[in-house]
């Protein structure tokens, strides 16, 4: 499972994102529980509560759908971790990997991406793999996998939702 990649269109969740992205292109600081690795100037990842925003519980709800069929594990037996990332002209997301607790796949869901705002690509063993991020898209990885975002050279904000998804422990469950 190393090098699992899986590229998935959904319309439903398509259908959401202008209204979600307007929403959290104008997030309030209230809004925002928490930011981390700031680097070049941005938070790379941007934490709300997923609760108050419809549509992004939908698009949490389908991820895990699809999560569930990769694993082979029943939905309701895992749970999922969600954050912003949103890159305006001259960022990039430097090169990181998602295995830091009990990930058992991670994944992002495409917003918004203007054309030439940047790549989403991989290194594995030696080599890269360079994906062309699509709105309406989820792109579901192994979290071992090293990647990176290249630089958005876009006037727009590239807006996306990164995630990851482990198994439910026994006391998440009671």
């Amino acid at each position: 499972m190393d090098a699992l990649i899986t590229n998935q269109y959904d319309a439903s969740c398509a259908a959401l994102n202008l209204s979600l992205c307007h929403q959290l292109l104008n997030l309030s600081e209230a809004q925002i529980l928490k930011q981390t690795h700031f680097f070049s100037g941005r938070y790379e990842n941007i934490y709300v509560d997923s609760k108050q925003f419809q549509e992004l519980e939908h698009i949490l709800f389908k991820a895990k759908e699809y999560a569930a069929e990769i694993l082979a594990i029943p939905d309701d037996k895992l749970k999922i971790g969600c954050w912003i990332n949103i890159m305006h002209q001259g960022h990039t997301t430097s090169l990181h990997r998602h295995d830091d607790d009990d990930e058992l796949l991670s994944g992002v869901y495409y917003l918004k991406v203007p054309e030439q705002s940047g790549h989403f690509v991989f290194h594995h063993v030696g080599e890269q793999q360079i994906i062309e991020p699509l709105e309406g898209h989820f792109l579901f990885f192994s979290p071992t996998l090293n990647h990176e975002v290249t630089e958005n050279e876009s006037i727009e904000a590239r807006v996306s939702i990164g995630f990851n998804i482990g198994r439910l422990n026994t006391e998440e469950t009671n």
